[in-house]
């Protein structure tokens, strides 16, 4: 197979090479740092590479090459494009958009108020007596949610995001929790799990079976994943692709939904890549064609895995046991302070 990995991020890295270990595949990248390296200016470049080098699969992970409708027009050239369209991608770049359409479709989500203008969120919070979660409407990994305790606090957070470029901020009603995030891949109609994960602070995050059981699953389903795909096609905005679901999820089990992910996030991607002994070239094929749902199912080689960003390197630890994690941890003399601190929050 010939294939386009586009996107400069871990995990357009990871995937490239995933791909490359297959002898049988020819792969290109935009990431500079790789083999088969190619510059492109603008999406008329990456349609003549693409017809010019016979381009089977284009793995589009580059949230802006999205919104500008790449998919859109290597699709008109017959040229097969992994990524969802413009329309569903809204729901990913805009957290005002998400949050609206949580809001309408019934997806239970923490209550919140969406801002154009500073004064208008200093207002809200002036009398503010409880945490207040604080998120920037762009969706970006380099501007994260922000909890705040004081006035004081909440005014330097909003400040910041509007100055960074932010044309809206949202404020939510602080939930605690444990933060999951879960998987699904759907063909534009329906979807199904692919897996689930726990993060902490971006740097930390764990896959075992006691966090989620498949009686919550099902209810994330059914309450959260397949309205989402439900009310996107019915909108003719079919999600097509791998779409993450944000969640915090309270002691007695309740699920609130944060927002979304266009695909794998840096601190997850192992997970998949690693964790599944899956063909993902062929998988993505089969999801643009329509028949991914009925011919993969998604079963994990390892009960228990974790990755752990150390520094400008995640570290991804694959075992039986929970203990056995630990004991790689330490023969890796990684730093686990941070791990110390998720376990906290994941045992309550």
């Amino acid at each position: 197979m010939r294939i386009l990995v586009l996107g400069n991020n871990y995990s357009a890295e990871s995937f490239f090479n995933l791909f490359r270990a297959n002898s049988d595949n020819i792969v290109f990248s935009n990431i500079r740092k790789l083999e088969n390296y190619v510059e492109f200016v603008n999406s008329q470049d990456i349609k003549e590479f693409c017809q010019a080098n016979e381009i089977n699969l284009v793995l589009i992970l580059d949230e802006e090459m999205i919104n500008i409708g790449l998919q859109e027009e290597l699709s008109a050239l017959n040229i097969t494009a992994f990524s969802p369209s413009v329309e569903a991608v809204s729901i990913v770049v805009s957290k005002s958009i998400a949050k609206k359409f949580m809001h309408r479709n019934k997806i239970l989500t923490p209550k919140f108020i969406i801002a154009d203008k500073p004064q208008m969120v200093f207002d809200y919070l002036k009398n503010m007596q409880s945490p207040k979660a604080i998120k920037p409407d762009n969706h970006s990994y380099r501007e994260c949610t922000q909890f705040v305790e004081t006035y004081r606090k909440a005014q330097e957070t909003v400040d910041k995001f509007f100055e960074s470029g932010n044309k809206k901020v949202i404020i939510e009603d602080y939930i605690e929790g444990r933060n999951i995030s879960v998987w699904a891949i759907s063909d534009g109609y329906s979807a199904k799990i692919i897996a689930s994960t726990a993060k902490y602070q971006n740097n930390v995050a764990i896959f075992e079976p006691e966090f989620i059981s498949e009686e919550l699953k099902e209810n994330i389903l059914k309450n959260a994943i397949l309205p989402t795909i439900t009310s996107l096609s019915t909108q003719n905005e079919e999600y097509v692709g791998i779409l993450g679901f944000d969640f915090i999820l309270t002691r007695e089990n309740d699920f609130y939904l944060l927002g979304y992910n266009s695909f794998f996030d840096d601190i997850n991607v192992d997970f998949f890549i690693k964790g599944f002994d899956l063909d993902w070239a062929y998988v993505f094929d089969s999801c643009i064609v329509g028949d991914v749902l009925s011919k993969y199912d998604f079963v994990p080689k390892n009960e228990y895995m974790m990755t752990l960003r150390q520094d400008d390197k995640i570290y991804f630890i694959s075992a039986k046991t929970k203990s056995n994690i630990k004991r790689y941890v330490r023969e890796l003399e990684l730093d686990d302070r941070e791990l110390k601190e998720a376990e906290k929050i994941w045992k309550y």
